[in-house]
């Protein structure tokens, strides 16, 4: 009997790690309960609920096992090569110091002229119309940027209300898993700043950081950087900044970590969160701390961060945090009256639009405001290239999504496999021949705002046939057109090859499963009722024979 009571726990423990209807759930715990020994209840009537229990529990594992289709376990990416993945820099651009006599050296002057320039401009745009403290609304949104923390600087990417919403559930500690998420999937660039070692724009830029002499090419050795002053406990931290660690930039790393990640669980609004992701990268050029460059380094190392750790986490990480937000977010919802569902909400609060996250900071770059998805797509797609222009030899070279890119479109296009996640990265990616390119193993051409919200269009294959992006057409979020013939051909078998282990989905009920997991789940409940009624009905013939 101690045996029986074990083997029903376990069952009742692994319904638990399985997303189930919380009517299946409740059927199965009374089940556990009628099979567990009390003071009132007799061994005989605890026998046949028992048997059915057990019945039931055989049944478990063959149900789920056709419920997920057949994949391999995923394999564990390794930690990208940060150096590697950014050594175009070091490469093209800049030599860095190589002893305690010999400085760094620039070795395009054109090109690292340029950087300069553009963050001149960007910086002294922010500063124009400053208040008596020398501050304004650019400013004050680059110095909580400068806190790098990504509970406080996200959420504006929702939009006032739902933003709202999200500062309050961190606040309360109910989104405990999306805190996590910030502080796990950020990549380190310790390493990738020591091999370049290239000075910040505010400081001395002819000195070196083993006090050599930098070869500067004729560049000036200081630039007219606008220093912004403290505001509230904000800082921008100028006098703890190391001097040489310029390239990549480490805020903007963390900022497009949390954002790729953010705008993957809601992709409704994924152009938004990543032009707010965008913003906190380019507030470092705001504050005069870092150059373009530095910028779109942190945005490669974020990109592969990202592919590893949704590759790796996804059912153990990911899937859980976007079920705990969304679920939360639709809570708040209802009870504010904004709509039963999470699409109902952003609708009427028009969050993908008038009503969403916005700015009007203007420069060379950002020559919009960000006011709907459209500009937030564009403003997103310029600050990926800064205005660099496109060496027009290196132009057109193939586009190959690498290893774990397309498992970050997981949960926005579900009804997806690997190969198809895989051409909409490359139906919309940047072209190569842009700074960063080569070395970045694909990630630096990889556009995230058009990727996660896009309506996609497959052929009678299943292949890919349209790609339309949100700056092209009005979406409400990415959809899929002829999503019947996903399973078409030969594309189920990518997710097995690219080792994705799971086809969880993280929406909030059934309607989110893969049909066969809904088929399981539907016959799971179904015998665990029958079990349980077939068990009473005996217990009550039994007592009525007593």
């Amino acid at each position: 009997m101690k045996l029986f009571r074990n083997l029903s726990a376990v069952f009742v423990s692994g319904l638990n790690s399985v997303r189930v209807p919380a009517a299946v759930r409740t059927v199965a715990d009374a089940c556990s309960r009628a099979c567990a020994p009390a003071g009132a209840r007799s061994r005989s009537r605890a026998r046949i609920p028992l048997a059915a229990l057990m019945t039931t529990a055989l049944l478990i594992p063959l149900a789920l096992s056709a419920a997920t289709p057949a994949v391999a376990q995923a394999d564990q990416l390794p930690n990208p090569d940060w150096v590697a993945l950014l050594s175009d820099y070091e490469k093209d651009y800049w030599q860095a110091p190589k002893s305690k006599q010999q400085g760094g050296k620039v070795l395009d002057a054109t090109t690292m002229k340029l950087d300069e320039d553009i963050t001149l401009d960007i910086n002294h745009r922010a500063a124009e119309g400053a208040d008596e403290n020398g501050l304004t609304d650019q400013r004050k949104r680059a110095l909580i940027d400068s806190d790098l923390y990504g509970e406080e600087t996200m959420p504006d990417a929702l939009g006032p209300v739902l933003g709202k919403y999200m500062s309050e559930g961190f606040k309360q500690g109910r989104l405990n898993r999306i805190s996590d998420l910030f502080k796990f999937n950020v990549a380190s660039t310790y390493q990738s700043k020591r091999a370049a070692m290239h000075p910040r724009p505010y400081l001395d830029r002819s000195v070196s950081t083993f006090d050599g002499t930098n070869d500067l090419a004729g560049l000036p050795a200081t630039l007219d950087i606008k220093l912004s002053p403290s505001w509230l406990e904000h800082i921008p931290g100028y006098s703890n900044l190391q001097k040489n660690s310029s390239y990549p930039s480490g805020h903007t790393t963390a900022a497009y970590s949390w954002g790729i990640a953010l705008a993957g669980i809601l992709p409704e609004l994924a152009p938004q969160i990543l032009a707010r992701a965008s913003e906190a990268g380019n507030n470092r050029i705001v504050l005069g701390v870092h150059y373009p460059l530095d910028i779109m380094g942190g945005r490669i190392g974020a990109s592969a961060q990202n592919g590893q750790y949704w590759h790796n986490e996804y059912s153990s990480a990911i899937v859980p945090a976007a079920r705990q937000l969304r679920d939360y977010l639709t809570e708040r919802c209802k009870a504010d009256g904004h709509g039963s569902t999470l699409a109902e909400c952003i609708a009427d609060l028009k969050a993908n639009g008038s009503g969403g996250y916005s700015n009007d900071f203007l420069d060379p770059v950002a020559t919009e405001p960000v006011k709907d998805q459209a500009s937030a797509v564009r403003v997103y797609t310029a600050r990926m290239t800064y205005t660099f222009p496109q060496v027009k030899s290196e132009a057109g070279a193939e586009f190959k999504a690498p290893r774990g890119a397309a498992d970050v479109l997981r949960l926005a296009y579900p009804q997806l496999h690997a190969d198809q996640r895989e051409a909409i990265l490359k139906a919309t990616a940047l072209d190569s021949g842009y700074p960063l390119w080569k070395s970045s193993d694909g990630w630096q051409r990889i556009n995230w705002a058009k990727a996660l919200s896009a309506r996609v269009t497959l052929d009678e294959n299943g292949d890919v046939a349209k790609v339309e992006t949100a700056d092209k057409v009005a979406l409400d979020g990415p959809t899929v057109v002829n999503a019947q013939y996903a399973d078409k051909g030969g594309h189920p078998a990518s997710d097995a090859a690219a080792g994705e282990n799971s086809a969880a989905a993280a929406g909030p009920d059934l309607t989110t499963m893969h049909t066969a997991q809904r088929s399981a789940v539907i016959a799971v409940g179904i015998a665990l009722a029958v079990a349980v009624i077939a068990g009473v009905a005996v217990t009550v013939v039994r007592r009525r024979r007593a």
